[in-house]
């Protein structure tokens, strides 16, 4: 019974790899079973055991992706707001770069599958507290944070312009690492203006 499990995960593994490759490649739409069944080295009917159709494969590898993500430690604590604000800002862009051409499959998806983007949302809810939440509550206690000011809005305004500036720009205007840091450095100076006492 051990061994059935340790294959079933396995196969699931070979199957997940095998998709991120294959719909990183190819865009969703290319993409076929078959070919990622053929990437992993098993049968094709075995996607639709596990995950039960192409889309349910595409909301698995999603969701592989972002356990890793968070999965990673988060970069030592900064001085001040500003330097923690550019910091987490430049930390996610480099996260979301190792899968930059999957995240343009997903953006892709999202934006004409509704029943896809309706799944996602149900799936993975935005996180209620995070580091960053706790690291900004900690310069609020400290005196260099407004008392005013409402965190968890704080953390999901930074996180959403992250992802606007440092993918949306990337994938779209084709904006470097370099510009992206720069747009980052000059939206962290500006909030911590924002949000001082």
């Amino acid at each position: 019974m051990e061994t059935k499990k340790r294959n079933r995960t396995e196969s699931q593994n070979r199957i997940l790899q095998a998709g991120l490759a294959v719909f990183s490649e190819h865009g969703y739409d290319a993409a076929t079973t078959r070919m990622i069944a053929a990437r992993a080295g098993l049968n094709e009917s075995l996607i639709q055991r596990y995950f039960k159709s192409k889309a349910g494969l595409l909301l698995a590898v999603n969701e592989l992706s972002m356990k890793a993500m968070l999965a990673q430690k988060p970069y030592p604590p900064q001085a001040d707001p500003e330097s923690e604000i550019f910091q987490f800002m430049a930390t996610k862009m480099e996260q979301d770069g190792k899968d930059l051409r999957f995240v343009r499959v997903i953006i892709s998806r999202i934006l004409i599958d509704e029943q896809l983007r309706a799944e996602m949302q149900r799936k993975f809810p935005p996180p209620s507290k995070t580091f960053l939440h706790d690291r900004l509550e900690s310069f609020r206690h400290t005196g260099l944070i407004a008392k005013s000011i409402d965190i968890p809005a704080l953390v999901r305004i930074i996180m959403s312009q992250s992802f606007i500036i440092g993918m949306q720009e990337r994938i779209m205007f084709g904006r470097t690492k370099k510009e992206c840091l720069e747009h980052f450095r000059f939206f962290a100076h500006i909030a911590a203006k924002g949000i001082a006492p």
